[in-house]
């Protein structure tokens, strides 16, 4: 099989530069971004209902909130892909004029720009971002929330930038000969910090806590998020003491009462705007492992992490 029928039978696209692009998948990525299928559309009036309820609990609350989605591949490197048909955002294109003058506007983040600006931002063989994608997003996203931090945090972080002679995405895994590439990666930490995982054998519900005590400020982030902001997991800790990372679609109060968070942040990849669910409907958090029926084998600091980050006499309220 050579590697152009490869990538049909596994639904993907190799595009110029030997960039590998998510084609189908369960989100039938492409049908969306070129408009040939749009979301349900009672989807972006659930999204803007979220959004602003997430908004003014923080408000209300007194805390920091940022939603981002997270630009798909086929987005930002339109130029990359030579077929005949017209890419768009889904964002922009079905979400965003919901948004126009949601009490929750100014909280929305789409950082398309930011990985736009730096070639290396993307992965070749990978769905998600590169090193430099992900200090790309990172700025964007802390900016305006540590004005008098940002330089010296970024500068700290792109210390820690090194060419990988090896890496293969997720992407170029799934050839039966994989393809891999060379790009920048982030080796070490900034600032000395642990971390751990309940060790979830599964997506919703994994939890990860980190501990960074010489962090540029004392204060806790709580993250609603999927693989794209873990992979913040590792830029974060340069700027918050503590920061709690819940594998998870919706935003559950039960863990803001248990966190106390200072920022709270949600997001999500852009694809996954093909259908929306509201908060609602969601779990509670800690119940995934059992409703899924999944093992749970924390890492071994995760029981220290979870006694120093965690109010567990709030967990049930």
């Amino acid at each position: 099989m050579d590697q152009q029928a490869d990538a049909d039978a596994n639904g993907l696209y190799v595009g110029r530069d030997d960039y590998i692009f998510l084609r189908g998948g369960k989100h039938g990525v492409f049908s969306y971004f070129t408009g040939v299928k749009s979301p349900d559309r009672k989807s972006p009036r659930i999204f803007r209902n979220n959004a602003e309820a997430r908004t003014d609990f923080c408000a209300k609350t007194g805390r920091r909130f940022r939603m981002v989605i997270f630009p798909e591949k086929c987005v930002v490197l339109r130029e990359k892909i030579d077929l005949p048909e017209q890419f768009s955002s889904l964002y922009e294109r079905c979400y965003g004029p919901v948004m126009a003058g949601s009490r929750a506007e100014d909280n929305i983040l789409y950082p398309v720009e930011a990985l736009r600006e730096n070639p290396a931002a993307m992965s070749r063989t990978d769905t998600h971002y590169a090193a430099p994608g992900v200090l790309g997003v990172t700025e964007a996203l802390l900016a305006d929330l540590f004005p008098e931090e940002i330089e010296t945090g970024m500068t700290m972080l792109r210390a820690l930038l090194t060419e990988s002679t090896a890496f293969f995405g997720d992407l170029g895994r799934k050839f039966a000969d994989p393809v891999g590439e060379t790009q920048l990666v982030m080796k070490g930490q900034a600032v000395p910090n642990t971390m751990a995982s309940n060790g979830l054998q599964g997506n919703d519900g994994l939890m990860f806590l980190v501990s960074s005590p010489q962090a540029l400020s004392d204060k806790t982030v709580l993250v609603f998020g999927d693989s794209f902001f873990r992979q913040l997991l590792q830029t974060l800790p340069v700027f918050y003491r503590r920061v709690v990372f819940c594998r998870s679609r919706y935003f559950h109060y039960e863990m803001v009462k248990a966190v106390k968070p200072d920022d709270i942040f949600c997001g999500l990849a852009e694809r996954y705007l093909s259908r929306c669910s509201p908060d609602t409907k969601r779990p509670h958090f800690l119940s995934y492992p059992l409703a899924l029926g999944r093992a749970i084998e924390p890492e071994p600091d995760f029981p220290a992490l979870w006694d120093e980050m965690i109010y567990r006499a709030q967990l049930w309220r």
